[in-house]
C-alpha cells in the first residue's frame, strides 16, 4: 500500500439528491433545538457543585469563546463547500481521507452517543415528573441503565424516546424541523420563566465563595460542561438541504450559537444565586433550584418543560447521525446501503434505521456520565481538525467563501490552543475511550473504507 494513498482529497459538488427546503430561521433554530438541551437542564448543576462553584458562570463563558471560534470555522467551512457531512467532508476536501475518516468517525461518536445521552437525562426528568407531581411508579428494572447490582437493566423511556426521534427522522426533514421549531419555541420560553423568577430570588450570600475550588475548578468544570455547547455543527450537515447554503449556513451557525450562550450565561448566574452550589449535584437542577426558593408551581412547568423541550436535542444531534453516516457511505467509507434515499421521503431511511436500532440500545443500557465523557471528547477532536482545514483552506486559490473569519491570524492559534487546554481537562478514562474508539475506526478503515473508496477507484481508473 502507497501512504500516499490515505491522504487523497475530494472535490465535492453538491448533489440533487435532496431537496432544499431548510430557510434561516429553520438553521437557527436547529442550531438552538441541538444546543439548549441536557447541558444546561443537567449538566450545569452537577458541574457548579463538583467543580467550580458559581464560578461556573466563567466556565461558560472560557467555553463560549473557545466554541465560539469554532462556530465561526464551520461557518467559513460550511459557506465554501456547502455539502453534507460537517468536520468530515471539509477535512476530506483539505486534508485527505484518511483525517477525513478519523474525524467522521469521531462525529458518529459525538451525534449518536449524544442522542444517547440526552435520552438518558430526559429519562431521568420524565421518570421525576411523573413519580412526584403524578404519582406514578416506575418499576426499579427499567427505570435505569443495565446494572444488576442495583436492579436496574434497561432504561426503557430512554431506549422508547430514541426509537420515536429516529421514526420521525425517516419520515422527513421538514416535519422534523417543524417539530424542532414548535419545541425550541416552548423551551425559550420555559427559560425565560426560569430566568424571570430565579434573578427575583437570587441571595447574595450564595455568591460570597464564588470560586470554592479555584481556577482550576473553573477549567475542569469547562471540560464538562462544553457539552452544554455541543451541536451548533449539526447545522452544517443539511447543507444540501438549505436554501442559499452559502448565505443561510453561517448566519444559522452564529446565531444559533449566540443566543443560546446568553440563556447559558444568564441561567447559571441565576441558579448559583438561588442556591448554595453545594446542593446542585441532583438530576433536575433548574426544577430543585424553584423548589428551593418555594416557587413549586414553576419548579412543575420547568420539570414538564424540560421534558419536551430536551426532545429537540434528541431530534437535531439524530439528524447529524444519519446525515454523517450517509456522507461516509456515499464515499464508499462506510456501507453503501446506508447512502440510500427513501423515494417518498428523501431521507436517507437505511442509516436512519441502523442508527434508531444502535442508538436506543445504548441509551437504554449505558450510564448517562460514561456516555457524556465520550461525547465531548470526540467532538473537541473535531473542532480541532476543523480549525487546521480552514487555514489549508484559506491557501487554496481556488476556494470561495461567502464568510470569513476576521483576524484569523489571531484567532486560530487562541482556538486550536483553548480546544487543547479543555481537552486536556478530561480524565485519564476518557483519553483511553477515545483512542480505542480511535483505533477501532482505523482497523474499519484499512480493512474496509480503504477497499472501498470512490476516490480511490477513480483514480484506479
Amino acid at each position: 500500500m502507497n501512504w500516499r494513498e490515505v491522504f487523497r482529497k475530494k472535490t465535492y459538488a453538491p448533489e440533487k439528491r435532496f431537496l432544499r427546503r431548510l430557510g434561516l430561521l429553520d438553521l437557527t433554530l436547529l442550531g438552538m433545538g441541538a444546543i439548549i438541551g441536557a447541558g444546561i437542564f443537567v449538566i450545569t448543576g452537577k458541574a457548579a457543585a463538583t467543580m467550580a462553584g458559581p464560578g461556573i458562570v466563567f466556565s461558560f463563558i472560557l467555553g463560549a469563546i473557545t466554541i465560539g471560534i469554532s462556530a465561526l470555522v464551520y461557518a467559513e467551512l460550511g459557506s465554501t463547500y456547502p455539502v453534507s457531512g460537517s468536520a468530515y467532508s471539509y477535512s476530506y476536501v483539505t486534508i485527505g481521507e484518511i483525517v477525513a475518516w478519523i474525524v467522521g468517525w469521531e462525529l458518529l461518536l459525538e451525534y449518536g452517543i449524544a442522542t444517547s445521552t440526552v435520552a438518558s437525562g430526559w429519562s431521568g426528568y420524565l421518570r421525576r415528573f411523573l413519580e412526584e407531581s403524578l404519582g406514578v411508579h416506575i418499576p426499579l428494572a427499567i427505570s435505569g441503565a443495565y446494572d444488576p447490582a442495583s436492579g436496574t437493566y434497561i432504561d426503557f423511556f430512554a431506549f422508547f424516546i430514541v426509537i420515536l426521534i429516529f421514526i420521525l427522522l425517516t419520515v422527513g426533514i421538514k416535519k422534523s424541523a417543524v417539530v424542532n421549531s414548535i419545541i425550541v419555541g416552548i423551551k425559550i420560553i420555559i427559560l425565560l420563566l426560569f430566568v424571570s423568577f430565579g434573578l427575583a430570588s437570587i441571595k447574595l450570600s450564595n455568591f460570597k465563595v464564588f470560586l470554592p475550588y479555584g481556577w482550576s475548578g473553573v477549567w475542569h468544570a469547562s471540560s464538562l460542561i462544553v457539552f452544554a455547547y455541543l451541536g451548533f455543527d449539526a447545522v452544517s450537515t443539511v447543507a444540501e438541504e438549505t436554501k442559499n447554503p452559502k448565505k443561510n449556513l453561517p448566519l444559522g451557525l452564529v446565531l444559533s450559537l449566540a443566543i443560546s450562550t446568553f440563556f447559558y450565561i444568564v441561567v447559571s448566574l441565576a441558579l448559583t444565586g438561588m442556591v448554595s452550589y453545594k446542593k446542585l449535584d441532583v438530576p433536575d437542577a433548574l426544577a430543585f433550584a424553584m423548589y428551593q426558593a418555594n416557587h413549586p408551581f414553576v419548579a412543575s412547568i420547568i420539570s414538564l418543560g424540560a421534558v419536551i423541550t430536551i426532545l429537540s436535542v434528541m431530534l437535531v444531534m439524530g439528524l447529524g447521525f444519519t446525515r454523517v453516516a450517509f456522507a461516509l457511505a456515499r464515499d464508499g467509507l462506510l456501507f453503501k446501503g446506508l447512502a440510500d434515499i427513501h423515494e417518498r421521503f428523501k431521507t436517507p431511511y437505511k442509516a436512519t434505521i441502523c442508527g434508531g436500532i444502535l442508538l436506543s440500545l445504548l441509551a437504554g443500557l449505558v450510564p448517562l456520565r460514561t456516555l457524556a465523557e465520550l461525547v465531548n471528547i470526540g467532538t473537541l477532536f473535531a473542532y480541532f481538525i476543523a480549525g487546521i482545514s480552514v487555514i489549508i483552506s484559506r491557501r487554496n486559490p481556488n476556494t470561495s467563501s461567502t464568510f470569513k473569519i476576521p483576524c484569523i491570524t489571531i484567532l486560530m492559534p487562541v482556538n486550536l490552543a483553548l480546544l487543547m487546554l479543555i481537552m486536556a481537562g478530561l480524565p485519564l478514562i476518557t483519553w483511553l475511550r477515545f483512542v480505542l474508539w480511535t483505533a477501532t475506526g482505523l482497523f474499519i478503515y484499512f480493512m474496509y473504507g480503504f477497499k472501498h473508496s470512490n476516490v480511490r477507484r477513480k483514480a484506479a481508473k
